[in-house]
């Protein structure tokens, strides 16, 4: 008997795998591609197109494998649209007439679908004729839910309430239909109050790019007075994190210390941030940047600034695979058993992040205490290997069960 046939189905590109989102894509489908036979369905959005033949390389891919270019911005206009023919902005976004063609021509030649990103699930039909299982990489509807918190005013406050009600409508559905759903611990929790059962979900963690723990220690005597940040900076929640710590945090740290930089690394900086960036001395953007190591060996300290979000933040585990001590919020630790002060500083305050960075910029004792039990916790806890190969063997059994 052959192998099991897997419909892969995405609204990311996992190629080039550079944030959290696209690297726990890229090692799930990296690691499927050994034992299932895998159909690739996947959104093209901006240069994406230029990086799927680039993927196709790297990876054993069926033949009816295709990616399809959908490149609709978050704007009100398309949120208005949303309205009238979608469940949510997420899948008008993502709504391609030709991938659901494609997709009803796939169902009759696999065993088994994999959504990765909630807004795929849309293109799976009610009833599915193959069993389904459902790629949570995060509770959305908490994280639009949580978006209100920092709106700009009474106006986007309403709209992002009623985008949030609409998300988590489409998401215990679709959770709800799904035959099992991966998801982290927090985020199951959440999805369980929206009265999906217990006995569906899987855990998983997203997790970062592990070939860091292979690189050499890094020196206090080597880094500089630098704070470094990495994100997908189109991201809202990555975005909105940077410009409340430019506004609230870096001012007082620069004061302080005449010769501090910053290094802001990753792509899609909207206007906001840009603007925020260009008055400020000694802040850059980088933009996507492939190799990150010049920038870890570096900096004294890696920031994550976030207010909202859910899941766990890839970008927190990397630096901590790589041993950069790591400042961030109570958010950016969601999902992972992480000790406050030890393994990373948690603060939600301008002023206790303050303290939590100047201490790492000038105590090199307690920098280096963070460096290690980082890294240690990381290679102890936080894994690819069995994790990824659980999640295989789940849908293998759901790929049986179809006959």
């Amino acid at each position: 008997m052959g192998k099991h046939r897997l419909l892969f189905l995405t609204s990311q590109l996992p190629y080039p795998p550079v944030s959290g989102g696209t690297i726990k894509s890229w090692r799930l489908l990296e690691h499927l591609s050994r034992s299932f036979e895998v159909t690739l369905f996947t959104v093209l959005k901006g240069m994406d197109a230029s990086n799927y033949s680039s993927l196709s390389n790297k990876v054993a891919l069926g033949r009816a494998s295709k990616g399809f270019p959908i490149d609709r911005a978050r704007t009100p206009l398309n949120f208005l649209r949303s309205l009238v023919v979608s469940p949510t902005l997420n899948v008008f976004r993502n709504s391609s007439a030709d991938l659901s063609l494609a997709m009803r021509n796939a169902l009759e030649n696999n065993d088994v679908i994999l959504v990765d990103h909630l807004e795929m699930a849309n293109y799976v039909p009610t009833p599915s004729p193959l069993p389904m299982a459902l790629h949570q990489h995060n509770a959305e509807f908490i994280m639009w839910k949580r978006s209100t918190a920092v709106a700009k005013n009474s106006a986007e406050r309403i709209v992002l309430a009623l985008e949030a009600a609409r998300v988590k409508r489409f998401e215990g559905r679709s959770c709800q239909r799904a035959d099992i759903v991966f998801a982290a611990p927090n985020d199951q929790t959440e999805l369980e109050g929206l009265g999906v059962a217990k006995d569906k979900f899987r855990t998983t963690y997203h997790l970062g790019d592990d070939s860091a723990l292979a690189a050499p220690q890094l020196q206090y005597t080597d880094t500089r007075n630098t704070l470094m940040y990495v994100g997908t900076l189109s991201w809202p929640a990555n975005s909105d994190g940077l410009l409340w710590f430019l506004r609230e945090v870096w001012p007082g740290l620069k004061s302080a210390h005449a010769d501090l930089h910053f290094d802001i690394l990753g792509q899609g900086a909207g206007d906001d941030l840009k603007m925020a960036v260009d008055k400020l001395q000694d802040v850059q953007l980088h933009g996507f940047v492939e190799d990150l190591e010049p920038f870890y060996r570096k900096s004294r300290a890696f920031v994550a600034p976030l207010r909202f979000g859910s899941g766990t933040k890839v970008k927190v585990v990397t630096a901590m695979y790589r041993g950069i001590p790591c400042v961030t919020t109570s958010i950016g630790v969601e999902g992972i058993s992480l000790v406050e002060g030890v393994d990373v500083h948690v603060c939600d305050s301008a002023t206790s992040m303050h303290e939590r960075i100047e201490l790492l910029l000038t105590d090199r004792l307690a920098w280096e205490s963070m460096r290690d039990a980082s890294r240690q916790k990381a290679l102890s806890d936080l894994s690819w290997d069995s994790m990824l190969e659980n999640h295989a063997r789940d849908l293998h059994v759901l790929a049986a069960s179809r006959n």
